[in-house]
This record gives C-alpha cells, structure tokens and sequence, in this order.
C-alpha cells in the first residue's frame, strides 16, 4: 500500500512542479524549486522502498510504515506537499485579490470620467 500512495503523490508533484516552472504563474519560480527538491526526496524514498529485500517468513505487521524510506515517501512527503500547496494557494489567492482590486479601481475611474453613477 505504500508504494501506491507515494507514486500517486508523485504524480502530484510531478504537475505541480511542471506547472509552476512552465507557466507564467503568480507563484514565486523559487517554490518550482522547492517542489523539485520535493520530488527529488520523494524519488529517492520511492527507489529505496523498492530496494528493500522482501522476506515471506516475517510476520505480518499492521504498522503503516516499516522503514524511513517508507515514512518518508508517505508520512514526510505529503505533509511538505501539503504546505507547498498552501503556499501556493497564497500566492494565487493574493495576485486575485490584486488583479480585483485594479479592475475596481480602473471601473471607478472609467466612470468618473465618463460621469456614469457608481452603485
């Protein structure tokens, strides 16, 4: 089960890290580098999970992790993917709220100017 959470947060890692470096983003381009430095541990943890010998013998554990590989890759990881995307949501919310309020303030001087009423 671990290995499949931490491919699918890859998967987002992945997007996000694409995303923020290839388009033209509110986000600071630094933060692309905080998601690739991200995928990079990810990566690794992944590498070292599948690198783990597999013994049939040892009993089974309930625990949810058997490894620092595997927290890593599934405790670790997504708590910083978490606060990336926090961040990120941030930066987006904050370049609305100023691209709002110059769309307000240019409509409030397009009608001064041309004497239509403001409601």
């Amino acid at each position: 089960m671990a290995p499949s959470l931490a491919s699918i947060d890859l998967l987002l890692l992945c997007a996000i890290a694409l995303s923020i470096s290839l388009l033209d983003t509110p986000v600071p381009r630094a933060w692309a580098l905080a998601a690739t430095g991200l995928l990079a541990v990810q990566t690794g943890a992944l590498h070292a999970m599948e690198l783990q010998p597999f013994d049939p013998a040892a009993p089974r554990s309930d625990a949810i992790v058997h490894s620092l590989a595997e927290a890593v890759a599934v405790l670790a990881v997504p708590a910083f993917t978490a606060a990336l995307l926090t961040v990120i949501f941030f930066h987006c919310a904050r370049a609305y709220a100023r691209a709002r309020r110059r769309l307000q303030e240019a409509l409030r001087a397009q009608a001064i100017g041309s004497d239509i009423p403001t409601g």
